[in-house]
């Protein structure tokens, strides 16, 4: 007998609405530990980045506090508020939610920069 046993997803998935980026859970444990976050974007790639950041960063000051996103952490998901930063996106990148409440997009972890890529060329339907 030949069995493949499957294993849970280990895809990260973000959703974004017009008011917030909800990340599952498998995305939302990168962030655990953080005190807060940074988003950008890479123009490059199209992907939106939410990079982790600790207390001590903060503490430091080697980031400007209205650069800092708060990020909640709940059991089954993440969720960063902002309807200011959903706009910042679609200047680089135009979401219509006019047609559909929400956006979902898989992600990738970069272990070395702390950082959650949202691949917005990859949508999830």
């Amino acid at each position: 007998m030949s069995i493949e046993w499957f294993s849970r997803s280990s895809n990260g998935l973000a959703t974004i609405y017009e008011t917030n980026i909800t990340l599952n859970t498998v995305a939302s444990n990168h962030f655990k530990s953080a005190y807060g976050t940074l988003i950008g974007y890479d123009k490059a790639n199209n992907d939106l980045l939410i990079k982790s950041i600790n207390k001590d960063e903060v503490t430091m000051g080697i980031y400007d506090d209205t650069e800092i996103h708060k990020i909640s952490i709940k059991p089954s998901y993440g969720r960063i508020n902002g309807k200011q930063i959903i706009n910042k996106l679609c200047n680089f990148f135009p979401l219509d939610f006019s047609k559909d409440a929400f956006h979902k997009f898989e992600c990738e972890w970069d272990v070395q920069d702390k950082t959650l890529k949202v691949k917005l060329l990859r949508e999830v339907k």
